[in-house]
């Protein structure tokens, strides 16, 4: 069976609402929640979205240039987070960059979709 990648995004939306009910289930504080979040979107995205967007067309490469960096944004924070004195806007900053990568994931979507029309 072919894994999509809206199929793979689908995974990572759920896999964060599944940490986002345990988060609060659990009583998490805000800290062990993005830095979860932001574990479990690296893990996701360096690990099956990454290679499948790459897999696809050329045109998709800025796309995922856009989205590299954001991971590599979200790497920084994470490490930022792992610290006992962050930058008290590093749980924004998560927040923030999840979001951005979200919006690209739709973006991604929609380009498979359109080359799926086309073929």
């Amino acid at each position: 069976m072919t894994t999509t990648l809206q199929q793979e995004i689908e995974r990572w939306e759920a896999d964060l609402q599944n940490l986002a009910e345990t988060s609060q289930s659990d009583h998490w504080c805000l800290e062990e929640q993005r830095l979860a979040e932001a574990l479990r979107t690296l893990a996701a995205f360096h690990g099956r979205i990454i290679p499948m967007l790459t897999a696809q067309e050329p045109h998709e490469r800025i796309l995922v240039d856009e989205i590299e960096h954001l991971l590599d944004h979200l790497q920084d924070l994470r490490d930022h987070l792992y610290r006992t004195v962050h930058p008290p806007n590093s749980y924004l900053e998560v927040a923030e960059t999840m979001a951005a990568l979200r919006a690209l994931s739709r973006v991604a979507v929609r380009f498979e979709r359109t080359l799926e029309d086309v073929s």
